[in-house]
């Protein structure tokens, strides 16, 4: 019997190639390239077998026979496992038949030497594959391992870029979370920092009502206390180093006699010459000023001025009898200008001295009752300085 021979019109052997460069995926390019390969080779049944961890069934096309679909009939594995084994041969991927007069023809579909699946074709009895038949599923196979492979392509990239695009929308997620908490976070900084500055005043405020009090109990402390803030600060300037930038500072010198609100008014207001008793109670007010300030925060300074300002370089002081660097340095600066002021201060006894006098005594001290580098601070803040401070003595009494 003679055997028939499918057409060979090239528009048909076309139509299966065009379908491959349109197709978008996998499933709906494969089912239209089998439909069009199959009519075009005369082909009742057709399906792609997908090297995906195992050959899988794919797209398919056309009535199963009596023994079931391709690619799930028995010893169809094999023949589709030796059509994969072809792809490393020479020529790769060519067609396989089950034999002369066969009527399946079983390709794999290769690129680049790797085997991406099996195309696998069956025509009805009576009309086997020839040669030229096979040239032409192999083409076919080439045409749909390329397609497949674009596909995967595809399938990679878009799943590439859903990645990329959830990492972008994270970002920005995350920058606008970032946004938020920098906002929350500026605006409780600008909230803490109007309770700080809030905090800050009733502090000043607390220091000034203290040194006020100080200045009710002794007329002659009030413009002391100025006089000796205004000596002192400049004096640690002239020192340098850390000193004049030490936080509390002004407030040390402005509360030194805080311990004189627990002395009676009449041993520190007494006219003349103060009894040993007296004496004794007078000595006790850095005491007293320690125990006001114990336990506040931030007055590590304060603290040293308040207790250790009595204190001689030569051990000779009061309370603890420290000399020499024992004695904090805030406190050693403050002893000197304190006798500054008292020697350039009228007073009920005697007139007030000169400035020259005054930096004179106090060199003459230097070494025994004041610290060395306190005398020397003194000596270095500018003489017109000094002289704008001492003229406030006397202003308004």
């Amino acid at each position: 019997m003679a055997r028939a021979q499918p057409p060979r019109d090239g528009e048909e052997l076309l139509a299966p190639f065009r379908v491959l460069a349109g197709g978008e995926d996998l499933a709906t390019a494969g089912a239209a390239l089998l439909e069009r390969a199959c009519r075009a080779l005369a082909v009742v049944e057709g399906v792609v077998l997908l090297s995906e961890g195992g050959l899988v069934p794919g797209p398919s096309w056309g009535v199963p026979g009596p023994a079931g679909p391709m690619g799930s009939r028995p010893g169809d594995h094999e023949l589709a496992a030796a059509a994969t084994a072809s792809a490393g041969s020479e020529p790769a991927g060519q067609p396989l038949s089950a034999g002369a007069g066969a009527v399946e023809a079983w390709c794999a579909m290769v690129v680049e030497g790797r085997a991406v699946g099996v195309l696998a074709l069956r025509r009805p009895p009576g009309r086997p594959f020839a040669g030229g038949d096979l040239a032409a599923v192999e083409l076919l196979a080439i045409g749909a391992a390329l397609a497949t492979d674009r596909l995967r392509f595809l399938r990679l990239w878009s799943r590439k870029l859903e990645q990329a695009d959830a990492a972008h929308s994270q970002l920005l997620r995350y920058a606008d979370d970032l946004r938020t908490t920098f906002s929350a976070e500026r605006r409780r900084a600008e909230e803490l920092g109007k309770a700080l500055d809030a905090v800050e005043l009733a502090y000043t405020a607390t220091v000034r009502a203290l040194a006020s009090a100080v200045e009710a109990k002794d007329a002659y402390t009030g413009g002391h206390l100025a006089r000796v803030t205004a000596y002192g600060t400049e004096a640690c300037r002239a020192l340098g180093g850390d000193l004049a930038a030490t936080p509390g500072l002004e407030y040390a010198f402005l509360l030194h006699d805080l311990g004189k609100i627990g002395v009676p008014d009449a041993v520190l207001n007494k006219a003349g010459p103060l009894t040993d008793e007296e004496w004794a109670l007078m000595r006790e007010h850095p005491a007293i000023g320690l125990r006001i300030l114990e336990g506040v925060p931030h007055m590590d300074v304060v603290r040293a001025v308040v207790y250790s300002h009595h204190e001689r370089w030569d051990g000779a002081g009061y309370p603890e009898g420290l000399k020499d660097d024992q004695i904090p340095l805030a406190a050693r600066v403050f002893a000197a200008v304190d006798a500054f002021d008292a020697i350039t201060t009228d007073r009920p006894y005697r007139a007030a001295a000169s400035l020259d006098e005054a930096l004179h005594r106090l060199r003459g001290q230097r070494g025994t009752q004041f610290a060395p580098d306190a005398v020397d601070a003194i000596h270095l803040v500018e003489r017109g300085r000094l002289a704008a401070i001492q003229a406030t003595a006397n202003r308004g009494r």
